[in-house]
């Protein structure tokens, strides 16, 4: 018989259980540093449970307006799924590659573009230089979702788009219950959080759009340049 989800997700959470034991985690890049070698597995997995229908909003995003010599940025690259999705939609896009773990980045050496290792709260490059930011399940890891998302906005162009998912905390008391582990995996061994609603980045007008799945679990958002998010979160 095949196990459920939720086992499934238990197993693996299991197996990495040895990459937190030799010391506390720290901050975002250490941990990822951390679980670079068992990340992709951990990733299919939790688009197969519940992060695979904002994902594909975000490519369904990516398909509508990129265009050869599209300059994109993969905003907390990972190990580059994200960036690969880009250059099949697109392949002359013009792709940076962007995170702060160098183990990560290592693991995008297959995707032609420019990389480096950089923080999304403080992006190196200078104003309106790219056409498109995405960012997959990065915001939530950060500390401070509004500013990256701000920096998002600084770096694209007049007519540019950002767009990015997160985990995001649902409202209804059933989909918080059942979504108590999935909270848990992020929360304690990724070093992430289910963002609420006062602390998300999010414009409402007609220039944007925020799309919720699974009750609430994720979210996938688009904005351009003209939208004005929160520059900070409610203290």
């Amino acid at each position: 018989m095949r196990p459920k989800a939720s086992d499934r997700l238990t197993a693996l959470v299991d197996q990495l259980d040895h990459l937190f034991r030799a010391r506390p985690i720290g901050d975002a890049r250490d941990v990822y540093d951390r679980v670079a070698p068992s990340y992709d597995a951990f990733r299919t997995l939790w688009l197969a449970l519940v992060g695979g229908p904002a994902e594909e909003a975000m490519l369904d995003d990516l398909r509508a307006v990129l265009r050869p010599g599209s300059r994109v940025l993969d905003a907390g690259c990972g190990t580059g799924a994200l960036a690969r999705q880009v250059k099949a939609i697109e392949p002359d896009a013009r792709l940076t590659l962007a995170d702060a773990s160098p183990e990560m980045l290592r693991r995008t050496h297959d995707v032609p573009g420019e990389r480096l290792v950089a923080n999304v709260l403080d992006l190196p490059f200078p104003d309106s230089h790219f056409d498109v930011v995405v960012s997959a399940w990065v915001i939530e890891t950060v500390g401070n979702p509004v500013r990256a998302v701000a920096e998002y906005l600084r770096v694209i162009g007049e007519e540019g788009h950002v767009f990015y998912t997160f985990c995001s905390l649902p409202g209804g008391w059933l989909s918080h219950a059942g979504s108590t582990l999935l909270r848990s995996v992020i929360e304690r061994r990724f070093a992430g959080e289910f963002i609420g609603p006062e602390r998300t980045p999010w414009h409402d007008c007609e220039r944007s759009h925020r799309l919720r799945f699974q009750g609430g679990v994720t979210t996938e958002i688009a904005l351009k340049k003209c939208c004005d998010i929160r520059s900070e979160p409610p203290s």
